[in-house]
């Protein structure tokens, strides 16, 4: 980006290490780290990688991500748009949030405003952003569900310009969307419908789902999540362990002991160290039950 700079106003960091911003606490420095707080400062920053012929990258809460031990070579756009408003309806409540949204930040705006739907959230990392993108979900119930719209933008031809999608247009399906297959489009803010309800049972059931997800997850391990996506018909962490890889130690990587899909950085982890570990797991899984895994975690290289 020699001789381009963004606006005075933008917050940059320079060679700025990754793993700071990495639920996985892995990965070297970004060429150029800028956090944009509104769509404007989004497009104002594309812009100025498509002048400067910059590699880009759109970072939310680091929650679903690898970063390669070298860092980015380009600027990574740190999206901090967390506005939430609200729209009172008949039988519940429309939401425009930002994409920078931490996903536990709406989740109890929603049980603070007695509003169901999102009770499954509780205890996910990340933003809403990255769960639009990846549909996330649990419990059998996923943000798709409760989505409207959602507004990107398009950089296809190396300018921004703004869509809306439909909700039948995110084309969401298992931990998939349009917005996955098509790196192209930027999430800036979504409108989703959560219906009225009763604040001690949205309450409790949020409190069940996290019970659970503590008890049969490592939450308080450095982790990017689940790891790969669940085969039809299968659990991928059932068949990891059927593999005998539970404990599989890499480096500082581990396959956690509590659950089989996640894999931890146990101490000073490498991205190779992890790399090795799911190439190892692929493998396992490949030659015992002739399944092939499909990561569910996206892995940014240098």
């Amino acid at each position: 980006m020699d001789g381009q700079n963004p606006k005075p106003a933008f917050d940059v960091k320079c060679q700025e290490p990754l793993a700071n911003h990495s639920t996985y606490k892995i990965g070297g420095p970004a060429r150029c780290l800028l956090n944009a707080a509104g769509e404007d400062e989004v497009v104002a920053a594309l812009q100025v990688a498509f002048s400067s012929g910059c590699p880009f990258l759109i970072l939310g809460g680091g929650s679903n991500v690898l970063f390669a031990d070298e860092g980015f070579p380009g600027m990574v756009i740190h999206m901090q748009n967390d506005s939430i408003e609200t729209q009172e309806g008949a039988d519940g409540v429309n939401i425009l949030v930002g994409a920078g949204t931490s996903l536990a930040k709406l989740a109890n705006f929603a049980l603070a405003n007695s509003l169901s739907g999102l009770e499954w959230a509780a205890g996910i990392p990340g933003t809403v952003g990255g769960a639009i993108r990846g549909n996330a979900g649990a419990f059998h119930q996923e943000i798709g569900n409760a989505i409207k719209k959602v507004r990107a933008i398009d950089v296809s031809d190396k300018t921004a310009a703004p869509r809306i999608f439909e909700k039948n247009d995110c084309d969401f399906s298992y931990r998939d969307s349009v917005f996955k297959r098509n790196k192209n489009l930027v999430i800036v803010s979504a409108s989703l419908f959560l219906a009225k309800g009763k604040r001690e049972s949205i309450e409790r059931e949020m409190k069940e789902y996290l019970e659970k997800k503590v008890t049969t997850q490592p939450l308080d391990a450095f982790s990017a999540g689940s790891v790969f996506t669940n085969p039809p018909g299968f659990f991928a962490g059932k068949l990891i362990e059927d593999c005998g890889l539970k404990g599989k130690v890499v480096g500082g990587a581990l396959v956690s002991p509590k659950h089989a899909n996640f894999i931890v950085n146990a101490g000073n982890a490498k991205a190779v160290d992890v790399l090795e570990l799911i190439a190892q797991i692929k493998n396992a899984v490949k030659e015992k039950f002739n399944i092939d895994l499909k990561e569910e975690i996206e892995i940014v290289k240098a």
